[in-house]
């Protein structure tokens, strides 16, 4: 695994409910959309205290892809339900470490789409594409208060492995605990069902 992997990968990672769509400028006025909706369930995601415009937006989906084009230091996908081709949310690969390979997941889900299972069929599907890459490792840090994203991390098989103390700010700035979770390639996949799921940010 290298940054081309990340730079080459697909424009389309085909679901079963949905497809993940590699993040583009014509993306922002869905993003910018399920901002607005979703403000109120981002208060542990960085990003999600910003004053969005319908500017910042596409200016956010620019720097994205950017990112993932030149850096090739992870990717961005957005998550489209195949029938209505409705936005459900972004799931992203970053800081990864190309040595053993690892990386971190992260995903914020729109808040209308909460129950359907939909973000976790996205977040599986791109946490499979990246194992069958190479990716030995995927963690996801967890604010210790944020119980709704390390539930769902935990139902994409991820295990706690250790609270890591004051490691870094979160979105106001504060030092906060973060739980340490992690899936290796090795471990047991689990199933994509019909089930219901909580608004995800993590």
């Amino acid at each position: 695994m290298t940054p081309d992997t990340f730079r080459r990968s697909p424009e389309v990672i085909p679901g079963r409910r949905l497809r993940l769509e590699k993040i583009h400028p014509r993306h922002a006025p869905a993003f910018h959309a399920s901002v607005q909706r979703s403000m109120a369930d981002l208060d542990f995601v960085a990003w999600g205290h910003r004053h969005w415009t319908a500017v910042a937006a596409l200016e956010h989906c620019e720097r994205q892809r950017d990112w993932v084009d030149t850096e090739g230091e992870g990717v961005m996908y957005l998550a489209f339900e195949y029938d209505t081709s409705t936005y459900i949310g972004c799931v992203e690969l970053h800081s990864v470490d190309f040595g053993v390979p690892r990386c971190q997941l992260g995903f914020v889900g729109c808040s209308r789409q909460r129950g359907r299972g939909l973000m976790r069929e996205a977040a599986l599907t791109l946490m499979d594409w990246a194992y069958s890459r190479g990716m030995a490792r995927i963690e996801v840090w967890c604010d210790v208060r944020n119980t709704r994203a390390l539930a769902f991390a935990e139902g994409l098989g991820l295990q706690r492995e250790g609270l890591m103390r004051k490691v870094e700010r979160d979105a106001r700035g504060q030092l906060c605990d973060q739980h340490l979770l992690a899936r290796l390639v090795t471990d047991g996949v689990p199933t994509i069902v019909d089930s219901r799921d909580s608004v995800a940010a993590a």
